[in-house]
């Protein structure tokens, strides 16, 4: 999830997977530790597991969409950085069809990829216990499996759990520049070409506002509440630019 690629820097890791370029910023790695020092990660190995379960599950998310792009015909790359990421492309053609297939990719992949680990868990006997997950105030997501004291596998499966499934919702929500948010642009520029622009960034705009004073008052996560409200104010910012006759949102970015 990001509005802009970061500029290259001298921290950055460089590989590739399945052919497809892949650039991770220091940023990312500095955010991943600080979100798992807000849950419950007392012990510094349940921080580093923490740390590749955001690796990985953000990696299948954007490769989700990265992959969907090939499928096209364009040529993808991929960037970690701060919050999540991003897959870009150069596409030889556009449609509303394919930006929303392309954006509905990323969770998607997320939701296939902790199906499988769901299957290993159960095909090794074991089963998936309700308890706290990390960053949320109340008993909800799936955690520990097996066993009355999670061991390291344990944390995996837990984190790999609560990224995939939770995140992955969160980026469904109509609110820019989540994946909703690219998925509510399409579907109502193809019901109003005229207004639909505006129309999505209203949406985004109420959205946001109206899950940050949620998590404020009702969670009490303050977490949450700077989310939702800076994706909130980015959003009126960019309606206001559009308003005036600016670029409004796009771009070839999930």
């Amino acid at each position: 999830m990001l509005i802009g690629e970061p500029p290259p820097s001298q921290g950055d890791l460089h590989f590739r997977i399945l052919g497809i370029p892949v650039r991770v910023h220091p940023f990312f790695w500095v955010v991943a530790v600080l979100l798992g020092l807000t849950g419950n990660n007392e012990r510094p190995v349940q921080l580093i597991i923490w740390v590749i379960a955001v690796f990985v599950s953000i990696l299948v998310h954007e490769m989700g969409h990265a992959l969907t792009a090939r499928s096209y015909g364009w040529q993808p790359w991929v960037t970690l950085y701060g919050f999540g990421g991003l897959a870009s492309y150069h596409p030889t053609q556009q449609d509303a069809r394919s930006r929303i297939v392309i954006a509905a990719a990323g969770p998607g992949a997320g939701f296939l990829f902790i199906a499988l680990v769901m299957a290993i868990v159960h095909a090794s006997g074991h089963a998936v216990s309700i308890e706290r997950a990390n960053l949320l105030p109340y008993w909800v997501f799936f955690d520990y499996f097996g066993g009355q004291e999670a061991n390291n596998l344990d944390l995996l499966v837990s984190d790999l759990l609560y990224i995939n499934i939770f995140w992955g919702l969160v980026n469904l929500l109509p609110v820019y520049p989540l994946d909703g948010g690219q998925i509510a642009r399409e579907m109502f520029l193809q019901s109003n070409p005229q207004e639909g622009m505006k129309q999505s960034l209203w949406l985004s705009v109420l959205t946001g506002a109206g899950l940050a004073i949620f998590g404020a008052l009702t969670l009490q996560s303050l977490f949450m509440a700077l989310f939702f409200g800076y994706m909130a104010y980015t959003s009126y910012a960019m309606l206001q630019m559009y308003s005036r006759g600016g670029p409004g949102m796009g771009g070839p970015q999930w």
